[in-house]
């Protein structure tokens, strides 16, 4: 039986591939909160403070926008620090990521409100929303990888999905900062209230950084660096020789990232502005989706480890067609309960797919390219999906004449996308596979 090793003092000393997790987990929990912060305010304060003077709808998409200019900067950050990270390391590229997402939230905090200093607010709430964009769009990859290819054969699954935790547990921490500050009258939580939780981030990036320089770099870019075979090009190469499948990619993670701000910020939207909940009620209903899917991913990882990543992503898959409907009826009756269940319920169906669709992508990509690959594609996905789930969900209402359904049936087709895409996933999961047994094979051929 493994033992884990002690240090000189007598003191347990975790097993790399653990520390990876670890580090992934606390250093992707740390900048989820600071892009869930960010996407909570544009939903209950920024179209008042920023965006005043605006009709409610038109306040709304244009708080929206400005949330969706973060996922205009996550394609730049993954080609920046994927190449950063292919080319000099994945821990180095982690340790700039946290940095600069700690740095941009902060400032949000201190931003000057629109009658203060005018339409320099809002032009400064979008820069910063575009630094916050890019030092995500370099974390995800980084951070699965450090964990993925720390781990031992066969566990990739489960610590890729222990990184994925970070999500849920983000979005539980910044309910549960929200929802104090949200009691305050009207005049405090727009006066200072919202504040605190995005100056809240400096401590957060304090403890992420002392746990993330503590992780060794990936065995297998210390490999392909003493072999003298980091990729030159890293966006090139994945460009030119993995296109198609960093476009069956980027479908693939349409439910898992949609999903996620479909309920976190629509909904949130929805039911504060549109049925008149308080906002303490309906960030109450949010915390409970973050703590359903923090629950839901875990079981799912390990299923997954057990039956196959592809199969337990169907299943996600097909749930998600199935909660779609019932979330809309749940939004469309008004009762808070029946909207926990829905949203409950879409969580935990798109829970399912994110939990394993982490280790699909690393599989999916030789380690020369794969932060770059892996991370553009995850980061497309979210330009494309993730960015536009509030305000095209709000023109869809506006255009059905408040009616639900329009944004149904885009969540059943990005169902069908994901499911479309899912077998070239796992062709290159099967082909990566036989390929480490391979090698495996010939180290261990005596002679």
């Amino acid at each position: 039986m493994r033992r884990t090793p002690r240090t000189p003092a007598g003191r347990l000393s975790l097993h790399p591939a653990h520390k990876a997790g670890l580090a992934g987990l606390v250093g992707t929990t740390v900048e989820w909160y600071d892009f869930f912060v960010f996407s909570t305010a544009s939903s209950l304060v920024f179209p008042e403070l920023f965006f005043p003077g605006a009709q409610e709808t038109t306040g709304l998409l244009a708080s929206f926008a400005t949330f969706w200019v973060g996922f205009l900067g996550r394609p730049v950050g993954a080609v920046l620090f994927g190449h950063f990270g292919d080319r000099a390391g994945r821990k180095h590229s982690l340790v700039a990521t946290l940095a600069l997402m700690g740095a941009a939230t902060a400032g949000i905090g201190l931003l000057p409100r629109y009658d203060e200093v005018g339409i320099t607010a809002p032009v400064l709430l979008c820069a910063l929303r575009l630094v916050q964009g890019i030092a995500v769009g370099g974390e995800w990859g980084g951070a699965v990888l450090l964990a993925g290819e720390h781990a031992p054969q066969g566990r990739r699954v489960i610590l890729t999905a222990m990184v994925q935790q970070g999500t849920p547990l983000a979005s539980i921490l910044t309910s549960a900062v929200f929802i104090p500050f949200s009691r305050l009258d009207d005049g405090a939580f727009l006066a200072w209230g919202w504040r605190i939780p995005f100056l809240l981030s400096i401590v957060l990036m304090a403890v992420g950084l002392v746990i993330r320089l503590k992780v060794p770099e990936s065995p297998e870019f210390e490999g392909l660096s003493a072999q003298g075979q980091v990729a030159p090009a890293p966006v090139r190469d994945t460009l030119q020789r993995h296109f198609p499948k960093t476009a069956a990619c980027v479908g693939a993670c349409a439910v898992p990232v949609a999903g996620t701000y479909l309920a976190g910020t629509f909904v949130l939207s929805w039911a504060t502005v549109h049925i008149g909940f308080p906002r303490e009620k309906v960030l109450g209903v949010v915390l409970c989706a973050a703590v359903t899917r923090f629950l839901i991913q875990p079981v799912a990882a390990i299923a997954a480890q057990r039956v196959g990543a592809a199969r337990i992503c169907a299943l996600g898959l097909t749930v998600y067609v199935l909660a779609v409907p019932l979330t809309v009826l749940a939004l469309g009756s008004g009762s808070l309960v029946r909207i926990a269940l829905g949203v409950c319920a879409l969580e935990s169906a798109s829970a399912i797919v994110y939990a394993v669709v982490a280790a699909l992508l690393v599989d999916a990509f030789p380690a020369r390219v794969r932060y770059t690959a892996i991370s553009l594609s995850q980061q497309l996905a979210g330009v494309v999906f993730g960015g536009t789930a509030p305000a095209l969900a709000q023109v869809l209402v506006t255009v059905g004449h408040g009616s639900l359904w329009p944004v149904a049936l885009y969540q059943v087709f990005l169902a069908v996308l994901s499911a479309c895409c899912l077998p070239a996933l796992t062709s290159a999961r099967r082909t990566a596979a036989a390929a480490a047994h391979s090698r495996r094979e010939v180290t261990n051929t005596p002679g």
